[in-house]
């Protein structure tokens, strides 16, 4: 399958999880990495946490670079300043629609990481959580405000905010890639990114004041999906110790570099790209007039931006969404590599939001219901049948909604769910949630419910995503920050969510498949979207 804020007075004192105070003496403002020096700075008055932007993990991938694995970065003299951002990858700009972003700075040298941690002993061992930002593996970066990890390092763990390459960039596999290859592979060169951030914190966090040995990688969509690739490749075995994913998985069926049969794919999107990983990467260099033998060398000769643009220009789409099956990276599907064990066994944080469609599908038509119908049997082929009864309801209400729920549930619900069984099966500790909290908007207030992403300014406790800013968050707004901080570092922390205060969300059983829903009250959810999810699993399950 291809993938297209605390309570005031008592009530804040219970939910909120503990705030770790500075001790001295201090980690201090300068570092010294495997590379070289750098100097950081504290990031409010009460010098309670440092932080430190843009510390190169890789060599900029320019020139010769261009989608070659990631290599070591250049040792440096004295102290580099780390009191600002790097660039953010190369990536078109979207300036337009409900999660654009105003432009900053950007280029192919990006390979940076940032770090936030508690001004405390260098010694103190502290959890680890390393972000992947999503964006369709596409836009987006570390840099975003609403990332910012302050407030979480004041909980007691080290924040690690990484970049790695995107679109073109990042997920070209061309046969010519390959062939250069030590490892006869290409395509996943910003996984690949992600492994080098990953053995960056392994040979380098403690010095931070953090613990090598207690990683939990998290991310949201594509950082969700990210981190589900992490768990399924063994590149990655033992450079993290947990995981959490928000709203995104792996566990579809990918197409291979060579062969793209057998995969049950949807139809691809207007001027999208299918097939096998060669053949989409054979058909986007012809699109930017790079063709034979000398294809990938000249193309290396190209503007990063000029190339974009190009391939905007070409209205041809590849799918970066879709991971290829390598041989190297992925020596087997994703589900497999997870289910035998070939990938990382960890206990996992896994859920998605309640409204995911709300915001990514918002521009769904309404066609009338037999129309409707006769679409899904038509694009399900044998399954349609199964899906129209499972949506049945919500479309005669409204087609668009069930459209928009369908697809939502086959990416994320039904992802995560099969996550949660996956590690539960495994022996793992697994939990799995509903984010069910619809945050307040400038312009829309609360109608979207709990949309795509609408969980992340809670998690990083950022109020001002989404344009929503402090004045528009109420005390329930605070309470389900408080409640998601103390959740998610405790796992961090220990493999298990729960702590003094916080409603007791238990593990996940299989048999018993309950959620947790994540609101003002939390509360268990049995055997959510059951009989949904059980369709998506016999369309896009192995």
């Amino acid at each position: 399958m291809r993938r297209p804020i605390v309570l005031l007075g008592l009530l804040a004192a219970a939910c909120a999880p503990e705030v770790v105070e500075p001790v001295s003496p201090p980690v201090g403002e300068v570092v010294a990495t495997a590379h070289g020096k750098v100097r950081g700075a504290f990031t409010d008055e009460d010098r309670a946490v440092l932080a430190f932007k843009g510390i190169p993990f890789a060599a900029p991938p320019v020139g010769e670079l261009r989608w070659k694995p990631p290599q070591q970065p250049a040792s440096w003299q004295g102290e580099r300043d780390a009191t600002a951002f790097s660039n953010i990858c190369a990536q078109a700009e979207m300036t337009e629609g409900f999660y654009a972003q105003e432009p900053m700075p950007q280029g192919e040298d990006c390979l940076y990481l940032n770090v936030w941690t508690p001004a405390g002993k260098s010694d103190a061992a502290l959890p680890v959580m390393v972000w992947i930002h999503g964006g369709a593996f596409l836009m987006g970066s570390a840099n975003l405000p609403f990332y910012d990890g302050e407030t979480l390092a004041r909980q007691g763990v080290v924040l690690v905010s990484i970049n790695y390459r995107l679109g073109l960039f990042g997920f070209l596999a061309h046969p010519a890639l390959s062939a250069e290859s030590l490892h006869g592979a290409s395509g996943n060169q910003g996984l690949l990114d992600q492994i080098a951030a990953l053995e960056w914190v392994r040979d380098n966090v403690s010095a931070f004041g953090g613990d090598p040995g207690n990683v939990t990688v998290f991310g949201e969509s594509a950082g969700s999906i990210s981190v589900c690739y992490l768990v399924a490749t063994p590149l990655a075995r033992g450079l993290f110790h947990k995981a959490i994913g928000q709203s995104g998985g792996c566990f579809g069926k990918h197409a291979s570099l060579a062969d793209s049969s057998g995969v049950d794919a949807d139809p691809p999107a207007p001027n999208e790209l299918s097939g096998s990983g060669h053949d989409i990467g054979l058909a986007v260099a012809a699109a930017l007039g790079a063709e034979g033998e000398g294809a990938v060398a000249a193309l290396r000769q190209r503007d990063a931006q000029e190339l974009i643009q190009a391939l905007s220009d070409a209205e041809v789409a590849a799918p970066w969404r879709s991971i290829f099956v390598d041989g190297h990276v992925f020596p087997d599907q994703m589900r497999r590599l997870v289910e035998s064990g070939r990938g990382s066994q960890v206990d996992i944080l896994v859920g998605s939001t309640a409204d995911e469609g709300a915001t990514l599908f918002m521009d769904l038509p309404e066609p009338p219901f037999d129309e409707w119908a006769a679409g899904i049997r038509e694009t399900r082929g044998e399954y349609g049948d199964a899906l129209l009864a499972a949506y049945r309801a919500d479309a005669e209400v409204s087609t668009k909604m069930a459209s928009q729920q369908m697809m939502s549930d086959l990416l994320f619900a039904w992802e995560m769910r099969t996550w949660a069984h996956i590690a539960s099966a495994a022996g793992n500790n697994a939990y799995l949630y509903l984010f069910d909290h619809a945050p307040p908007l400038p312009e829309q207030g609360r109608t979207l419910g709990a949309f795509h992403g609408g969980e992340i300014p809670y998690v990083f406790g950022n109020s001002d995503a989404f344009g929503s800013g402090d004045a528009l968050w109420e005390d329930e707004d605070r309470k389900v920050s408080a409640l998601m901080q103390g959740y998610w570092t405790n796992f961090a922390k220990t493999g298990d969510p729960n702590g003094e205060g916080l409603p007791t969300w238990p593990a996940y059983d299989r048999e018993q498949d309950v959620a947790w829903e994540i609101d003002v009250d939390p509360r268990p959810l049995p055997r959510l979207r059951e009989a949904k999810l059980d369709a998506h699993e016999a369309y896009a399950g192995f």
